[in-house]
């Protein structure tokens, strides 16, 4: 039997309905997060709940739960579904129903999922991924793209992209043609000893394994945030992406221009592993 917690209240998955009046499904308006467990425990939660509760701030989503309530619930849940080891967890977060595009309330709602993996702690492709370029559609720089909001229809569009061009993902560019993420993930790359990675008002999405890697101590290499231009990425020694789930996935191969390098990739990897 699978279980899922609505609002603080374990309920069985099959006995869950969403209205066809919610306007997560309606409106996208809400937003959601992806948090990997490891050992039992959420990863890196607290850079989670920290964006959510931002994000519901930036959305003026009232949410009645606090932080520990949300903790609570996603140990109560893994509990409950036997997590004791590997998985992950899905928080959505959506406006209460009411109105059309002008809501009726502030309130919020929130739906909380698990589910077991196979891989405990972080490990390093051993395939290094093959990425294209997708520029259909450029991506605002706003603050609202810094959030995970349900209304994904640019990772989307960006991953439909990739299959059909046979990549493993794209890189996304913001309105000035700069390159800011994939559809899934944060992106670096590596250039004379240092890591450089889009600035946030670039319009990323602010990761929250972007946050851990740009917050790691001695690890012998600047860190920087910047403009990333297209040829800074084609001219790269090495490039990888970062995201909650997958951690760090190194990249082959970018258009035709190809990478060899992983080094810095395997050394973050390692190094987070030591601190889980």
């Amino acid at each position: 039997m699978t279980y899922i917690i609505f609002n603080n209240k374990i309920l069985r998955k099959d006995d869950f309905h969403i209205s066809i009046s919610n306007r997560s499904f309606l409106y996208g308006d809400g937003l959601f997060e992806s948090i990997k467990i490891i050992n039992g425990k959420p990863f890196n939660i607290d850079s989670h709940l920290d964006r959510l509760f931002l994000g519901a701030s930036f959305l003026n989503l009232e949410i009645t739960a606090s932080k520990n309530d949300f903790q609570h619930d996603i140990a109560n849940l893994l509990t409950q579904v036997k997590i004791k080891k590997a998985g992950y967890v899905k928080i959505v977060l959506f406006r209460n129903q009411g109105g059309k595009y002008l809501p009726k309330t502030q309130n919020a709602s929130y739906l909380i999922t698990a589910e077991k993996s196979e891989n405990n702690l972080f490990d390093l492709n051993n395939n290094g991924l093959e990425l294209g370029f997708f520029t259909k559609l450029l991506k605002p720089k706003t603050k609202l793209s810094n959030y995970k909001t349900t209304s994904a229809l640019q990772s989307v569009m960006c991953l439909i992209d990739a299959k059909q061009k046979g990549k493993d993902d794209c890189l996304m560019f913001n309105t000035d043609n700069r390159i800011i993420e994939s559809a899934n993930s944060n992106v670096f790359y590596v250039k004379n000893d240092t890591i450089y990675t889009p600035k946030l008002t670039e319009g990323c999405v602010g990761g929250t394994m972007r946050n851990y890697i740009l917050n790691l101590k001695n690890m012998g290499f600047l860190i920087e945030e910047s403009l990333v231009e297209k040829n800074d990425i084609l001219q790269a020694d090495e490039v990888f992406l970062s995201n909650a789930i997958s951690g760090i996935r190194w990249v082959s191969k970018i258009e035709n221009t190809e990478f060899t390098k992983k080094k810095v990739a395997q050394m973050l990897i390692e190094k987070i592993n030591q601190l889980v």
